[in-house]
């Protein structure tokens, strides 16, 4: 008996230190795997400007999910987004941080309370005190406006509250942001009359090359922009226009651009859709989009983040295992035939004669 304690302890603790070892592969080593694949962009210049893109975070709300697992699974989204930001910043060391849309989930139909909460979350997941110069572009889930859905005065006014009121326009005198909203095809362009002594950059929720129509002309036409950046597909793809040329980009590599001599030698506009970096949107491959300028030359890559449905159902096979394996164990420690089997040695033991 004492023997068989033994190895009941030993068994136990084995399974205590894999588990342990297992979550600290999932919530720790994985992400430093991640950044390993991760290719630096380094700076030749002095006047280089770094860019973290972020994608499609889309804050998961109340509503859409009132299952009783639904305040878990909204724990380990934010803290799965707010980890990889952290990796991607202390890697990147970005001046400018720019949200391509669909902040939120649920933005465009949240009460004015939950509103707030969402906003909070948002802002703690993504918080860093020294980064200041952001650039946010509302998404369809932020405001409305999926599949012609109504757009709201309200929806638009506390979005622009809460996340751009303090946006940046210029950056260095060299560098200017135009926001522009496919939903409402508008764009931003206060400053016209100095836009040629500018890189202009286009920011977008939803793609702009391939959609053509009356609010792409007019953007080559009034912004006449040297890169785009978009969302909305939770895709990793590079449009070049007027060609029909699409790159599904999704190697651990860095693309390289002349975007002055893209413009106005091939008379070509550039832009480069940004993967989601939320695992809850079911893509199999989620990162952030890193670029880097230098002058007129680009190069851009993308930060690829660890699968975290994969972590997750890892848990799920092991807690399978661990059940599955205490069960027969069991069985082979306590099962009847044992026990009979000891029964029967223990009467033929007392049998032997005595002299």
């Amino acid at each position: 008996m004492a023997s068989l304690r033994i190895v009941n302890r030993l068994v136990c603790r084995g399974f205590v230190v894999l588990t342990l070892l297992l979550v600290f592969f999932n919530e720790c080593i994985v992400y430093y795997l991640a950044q390993s694949s991760w290719q630096p962009i380094d700076c030749k210049l002095e006047n280089c400007t770094r860019l973290l893109l972020i994608a499609d975070p889309q804050i998961l709300g109340n509503s859409y999910d009132r299952s009783s697992h639904s305040p878990l699974a909204r724990y380990d989204s934010d803290r799965y987004l707010q980890k990889t930001f952290e990796r991607a910043v202390s890697f990147t060391q970005p001046h400018i941080i720019v949200f391509l849309g669909d902040l939120l989930d649920e933005g465009n139909i949240a009460t004015s309370q939950e509103y707030k909460q969402y906003v909070k979350r948002f802002k703690r997941i993504y918080q860093n005190k020294k980064l200041r110069n952001r650039v946010h572009v509302p998404g369809d889930n932020d405001i409305g406006g999926e599949n012609g859905d109504y757009i709201s005065n309200s929806n638009q006014r506390r979005f622009e509250n809460e996340f751009m009121s303090e946006d940046l326009f210029d950056y260095d005198n060299r560098i200017r942001f135009f926001k522009i909203n496919r939903m409402l095809l508008d764009f931003t362009n206060p400053d016209r009359d100095h836009n040629a002594e500018r890189l202009r950059i286009g920011v977008s929720h939803a793609p702009l090359l391939i959609g053509g129509g009356p609010l792409l002309r007019a953007i080559i036409s009034d912004l006449d922009p040297h890169i785009i950046f978009t969302g909305h597909w939770h895709e990793s793809r590079i449009f070049i226009y007027p060609s029909t040329e699409v790159i599904n980009f999704y190697e651990n590599s860095v693309r390289h651009f002349d975007l002055k001599a893209l413009k106005e030698q091939e008379h070509s506009y550039l832009e480069i859709m940004v993967p989601t970096c939320s695992y809850r949107m079911g893509k199999s491959k989620i990162g952030m989009g890193y670029a880097v300028l230098e002058n007129y030359n680009l190069s851009y890559t993308v930060l690829w983040q660890p699968n975290r449905f994969i972590l997750l159902f890892s848990y799920v096979f092991w807690g399978l295992f661990v059940v599955c394996g205490a069960v027969v164990y069991k069985m082979m420690t306590r099962c009847p035939f044992r026990v009979a089997k000891r029964q029967t040695l223990f009467n033929r033991v007392s049998t032997i004669p005595q002299f």
